[in-house]
Parts: structure tokens; sequence; C-alpha cells
């Protein structure tokens, strides 16, 4: 079942497309897999790149990310939040790409996961071999995300990563953004307008609304589309910015495992 958005699913998206995590299939094909998790895993993952971490280590559980830093002291960890939108105890962020600009992770490791995101990225690296490579992207990194995998003459698959088990509008929306600029589509000014507008009620029309954190994310960050060059990438238990590493490093699910 394809969530509806207000563009039509491109062909190449709609054969390529696995519009949840609890769909990926237990032995992914070779190829690229784009994680999308636009609210807020994969936002939050390419503002903490932006903003100089070495890499960002995906947890298998929340957690696990307190094992982590007793290994790399300097590290900042990402975790829930209260109700006040702070971070619960032990830790410096939580999900949110306007609140860890105010973290300085600038040459420090950070270590965090997510309900969605994160663990359809850690379940791509537990299932995928050294032929599935496996990245992050959504609206702020797609045009970046699109012509990185535009060199690479493998198969790319979309991982709407969804909520639940179901599909999440704004992430079949992060999903066709990198599709068209994988294919070479551009997007017009009116349609980025209107997926602004899609993205401001993407989950339900008061959320925006819900606390000034939430509505500077989608505003200032998700809608901020194609903003960031940040290409992030698996590279065994971490994501880091392939624009940095380059193409010729170390890739596929279990590279430095």
């Amino acid at each position: 079942m394809h969530t509806p958005v207000n563009h039509p699913l491109p062909t190449h998206l709609s054969t390529n497309l696995i519009e949840t995590r609890t769909d990926l299939p237990a032995n992914p094909e070779p190829g690229n897999y784009v994680v999308v998790d636009v609210m807020f895993f994969s936002t939050t993952v390419v503002e903490l790149l932006a903003n100089g971490a070495t890499h960002v280590h995906v947890t298998e559980e929340r957690g696990e990310e307190f094992a982590y830093r007793e290994h790399n002291p300097r590290a900042k960890l990402g975790g829930s939040r209260t109700s006040h939108y702070t971070p619960t105890e032990g830790y410096d962020f939580f999900n949110s790409p306007s609140y860890v600009q105010s973290v300085d992770v600038e040459g420090r490791s950070v270590s965090m996961t997510s309900k969605n995101g994160g663990r359809a990225v850690t379940d791509l690296r537990d299932a995928g071999g050294p032929d599935v490579d496996v990245y992050v992207g959504g609206t702020t990194n797609a045009a970046a995300l699109g012509r990185w995998l535009r060199e690479d003459d493998r198969p790319t698959y979309l991982v709407s990563a969804g909520s639940k088990g179901e599909p999440a509008v704004e992430d079949h929306l992060g999903a066709v953004l990198v599709s068209r600029h994988l294919h070479g589509v551009p997007v017009s000014d009116v349609e980025t307008e209107l997926y602004a507008r899609l993205l401001d009620v993407a989950k339900g029309v008061d959320y925006v609304n819900e606390h000034e954190t939430r509505r500077r994310d989608v505003r200032e960050f998700v809608a901020a589309f194609d903003s960031r060059t940040v290409v992030p990438r698996v590279d065994g238990d971490r994501l880091v910015d392939a624009t940095r590493t380059g193409r010729d490093a170390p890739a596929g699910a279990n590279a430095t495992r």
C-alpha cells in the first residue's frame, strides 16, 4: 500500500521503494539502500555531520550509547526527550535538528539511534553484506545524495522508515526528492512550496504548534530543501560523511566490523 503524496511516485521510485522499516528484506539484494526518516533521524544526522561530528555511531538499542562513551569519553550522546523538550538524564541531545545546533560536536563522535530510522540502519547493517551500501537521506540532502548515487551503476533502494510499521508521508516525500535528483528530474519552485506545506501538516495539523522546538525542526530545518551537502554512509557501526572519506574508502554494511 502506497501512502499518497502531492506528487505521483515516479515509476523508478515505486519499483524501488521499501515503504517501511518492517518491510526490509531479510537478505537485501546488492545495491545502495537509502534510509529516509525525515522527522527526525535523517535530518538530525545530517546536521550533526554538517556541524563537524567525526561520525555518528548508531546503536542497536537505546541505552547502549553509555557503553560507547566509556571508550569515547568526548562523545556526545543522543537519547530521548522530556516533556519540556530537553534531553533525558545522561544525554546531551535528543532527535531534533534544531536542538543539536546548541551542542558542540566539532571534532567529536556522536552516538544515537531512533525507533525508525536508526533501527532501519542497524537492520540493514546486520543483514547486508559487503555488496550492500547504506546511506541516510532526507529533504535537506536529497540533491547531494542523488548526485552521489548517480555515479554508481548499482540499483538504489529507497527505504521510507515509517512509524510503528506504517508508512509516513514525510518519508515518502523525502524518498521522492532523492529519487528525482538521482534521475535528474528537477523540482520546481511551485512543487517546493507545496512540499513545504505538506511537511507542515505531515504529523497532524497542530504538530508544529505543540512546541517551539518542533516548529523550528520542521520549518527551519526539514523544509530547508537541499541546504546540506552531507552524504551519510554506513561504515561499520557508524555513519560518516562520504564526501569527506571519498568514494574509494571502505564501505558496505560490514566494512569495519
